[in-house]
């Protein structure tokens, strides 16, 4: 049995215009993106090792190609970024080999693009630092059952699912993933797209179900509360602000892969003539669905957040209206003192040096008394506990 081809990849929402970022970045031949270090792109792009760069353009989509010294990399407008291990002399690839896939892509390639892409509205932190990129894709040409089973069998792959069929045969694994093309099926450029997509978007929302678990969760911790002090509004209103900036951001990454199954299905229905619907892995039109329901939850999200900013605002704004009421009636009590001790001399009186010192002290006892009265109501303002419910 001989492997034809072995990679891994991935796939992140980025528009078409990205590509040429891309390709600006790979070449060297101009600065990719204002503001990025020009010596840190210098030294990512050396540890890659490149020896070409070629922009292709299709008619339906277009591609980077960039030939490393043991790797191919495939960068398409959709966002679908593949990792190809280059063959040998004689042609031929080891499957001993594609550990170099993984740690390439880990080690070399990932923190190069998330550099590029570190500007502008990035990622939230609970979505950045990809580290893995699984399962790796082995494919392999009119290959017999005997030979396949031996194959996994010697290399020790874990199979979890296998679906049969005319054209293609595909052993599905949590780390490696064989397919098996028969009759010269759908050409494997687009085979190994269709797979890393159909992996990498509903991947893609999954994360972005467990963002919006976790801002949920800690908004209900908070509303769940029975009263706040007034001192914790200042940290729950950063709170609120930063969560609402990660649901704003992922918002528009839900309402850009919206558009990208939009895209993707004009472009599979041109490519219907290939037999990609034949294979029984066409399964876009259930991303709609996904799609739309993680939005949904996303907008009740939005809303569940901006209504306990709201409900802390206005409890704020409360609180504040009594801190001016104390400051006031401090007011009135340093006016009403000053007025009982008006008997206070001033250095430009004749009797200021027989009384200069007793008019110190009734400035002195103003201010203080004052001054204490304010702080101690101040506390009790501060640490005013306000019923949530």
């Amino acid at each position: 049995m001989k492997i034809e081809n072995i990679s891994l990849g991935i796939w992140i929402p980025r528009a078409s215009m990205h590509l040429k970022e891309m390709y600006h970045f790979f070449s060297g031949e101009k600065m990719p993106i204002a503001g990025l270090g020009a010596q840190k792109l210098a030294k990512l792009r050396e540890s890659l090792g490149i020896i070409k760069v070629d922009f292709i353009t299709k008619a339906e989509f277009d591609e980077v190609h960039v030939l490393c010294q043991a790797i191919y990399i495939t960068i398409s407008s959709e966002g679908t970024i593949i990792l190809q291990l280059r063959k040998d002399d004689k042609g031929d690839l080891a499957f001993e080999n594609a550990a170099m896939l993984e740690h390439f892509f880990i080690e070399k390639l990932s923190p190069a693009v998330n550099y590029l892409f570190s500007l502008g509205a990035p990622l939230p932190k609970e979505l950045q630092n990809i580290r893995e990129a699984y399962p790796t894709i082995v494919i392999v040409k009119d290959a017999f059952e005997q030979e396949l089973n031996q194959f996994i069998k010697t290399q020790k792959i874990e199979i979890y699912s296998r679906d049969i069929s005319e054209k293609l045969d595909f052993f599905f694994g949590e780390k490696t993933s064989i397919i098996n093309v028969k009759h010269d099926a759908v050409p494997k450029d687009i085979l190994l797209q269709e797979m890393i997509f159909l992996k990498e978007f509903p991947m893609q929302l999954k994360n972005y179900l467990a963002v919006h678990r976790m801002v949920w969760e800690k908004v209900d911790n908070i509303r769940e509360v029975k009263s706040i002090a007034y001192k914790d509004f200042t940290r729950i209103r950063e709170q609120m602000n930063g969560f609402l900036k990660t649901l704003s951001l992922m918002k528009a990454r839900l309402a850009q892969m919206e558009d990208i199954i939009e895209t993707k299905k004009e472009i599979n229905n041109a490519m219907s003539q290939e037999g990609l619907k034949d294979i029984n892995i066409h399964r876009i039109n259930n991303f709609i669905g996904d799609v739309k329901y993680v939005k949904d939850l996303w907008e009740m999200t939005i809303d569940y957040v901006k209504d306990t900013l709201n409900l802390i605002e206005s409890v704020s704004r409360e609180n504040i209206q009594r801190e001016l009421s104390a400051l006031k009636f401090v007011a009135l009590i340093g006016a009403i003192t000053s007025f009982f001790g008006m008997n206070i001399a001033f250095p430009w009186e004749d009797r200021w040096d027989a009384i200069f010192l007793s008019s110190l002290a009734v400035i002195g006892i103003i201010i203080f008394v004052s001054f204490t009265f304010y702080y101690f109501l101040k506390i009790f303002i501060y640490n005013r506990k306000f019923n949530m419910k």
